[in-house]
């Protein structure tokens, strides 16, 4: 099972595990926030994400972070096609389960790309 102290980087390491103590102390809404300043920190170790495309069946492309769960902190219209993510919220309260899901690929992501 994925760990955040399998994350090399030291700051993003710190914001994963900050979100995951939110989690843990039932404040899905504010680990929420720091699980946006943690994929921003991703994109900052990682630069190729911002745009980088998958081929799920030939001659279909999507971008990489399309992956990245649309529970009401999206992708701003554009950003990924501009290859200037940004994330905006377009809710204020979240879901223990909604946190869990963005963790849980942000927490993935950064392990196997060796951030």
């Amino acid at each position: 099972m994925a760990k955040p102290d399998q994350i090399q980087d030291a700051k993003l390491r710190e914001l994963v595990a900050d979100a995951h103590g939110l989690m843990r102390a039932n404040r899905p809404s504010e680990a929420m926030q720091g699980l946006v300043a943690a994929l921003y920190r991703l994109l900052e170790v990682q630069p190729e994400l911002g745009t980088e495309q998958l081929e799920p069946r030939p001659g279909w492309k999507m971008h990489f972070l399309s992956r990245w769960p649309q529970y009401g902190a999206n992708w701003k219209k554009g950003s990924l096609a501009a290859g200037k993510p940004e994330i905006e919220f377009v809710r204020e309260r979240f879901a223990l389960s909604e946190a869990i899901t963005c963790y849980e690929f942000l927490l993935e992501t950064a392990i196997k790309r060796g951030a």
